[in-house]
């Protein structure tokens, strides 16, 4: 949203509103429900480059995702994240891709547990992503964006337009990977031992 009033007839319906807020269990639920969904379309239809493949550790599933601050609601709060990249990781690769997929939901109103209202995602009236898609090594200056233009989605009014807009902006990036010559590609411990 431009200003900062608050959404009060919200172009996406299901998040509550200041009149009507979810309870907290309904708003875990939707939180939930929308992420879960984003994730499956997004994970099904982007085929990853070999060697790679969807994060789901400890730290990095979609899981972990939704319970790292507590709840659904309050881990969505700065957006909920896909990772994909190298299996297993090398950070002395430079033709790997390191894929992050950051979904924020609209805004939710809801009670907490003390039946208090709350907000969450305050000013947002739509679906909205922010993508990364960079290639070579997980270090400041050594690997590049293959995002075209701007790295946002967002305005999106269904949690399926945004699936597509991002399977379609991930699969151009993934096609704009530069190959790399074999020489860059030598395992650092092979090149040491034949020197």
């Amino acid at each position: 949203m431009q200003n900062n009033e608050q959404v009060e007839n919200p172009i996406v319906h299901g998040y509550g509103t200041k009149a009507e807020p979810l309870s907290i269990e309904h708003a875990r639920a939707k939180v939930r429900e929308d992420f879960l969904k984003l994730a499956e379309i997004v994970m099904s239809r982007v085929s990853l480059p070999p060697g790679h493949g969807y994060r789901n550790t400890r730290a990095f599933g979609l899981e972990s995702q939704l319970r790292w601050a507590g709840c659904e609601v309050e881990a969505s709060e700065y957006g909920l994240s896909i990772y994909a990249g190298l299996v297993p990781g090398d950070c002395n690769d430079k033709s790997q891709l390191s894929i992050e997929v950051r979904y924020f939901h609209p805004e939710l109103h809801y009670r907490d547990g003390r039946r208090k209202a709350q907000v969450s995602r305050r000013y947002n009236d739509s679906y909205s992503a922010h993508l990364w898609v960079d290639q070579g090594r997980p270090f400041w200056g050594q690997h590049v964006s293959l995002i075209e233009g701007n790295e946002f989605c967002r305005d999106f009014t269904s949690i399926e337009t945004l699936a597509e807009s991002i399977v379609e902006r991930l699969k151009m990036a993934i096609e704009a990977r530069k190959p790399i010559s074999n020489e860059c590609l030598v395992n650092t411990a092979e090149a040491e031992a034949l020197a």
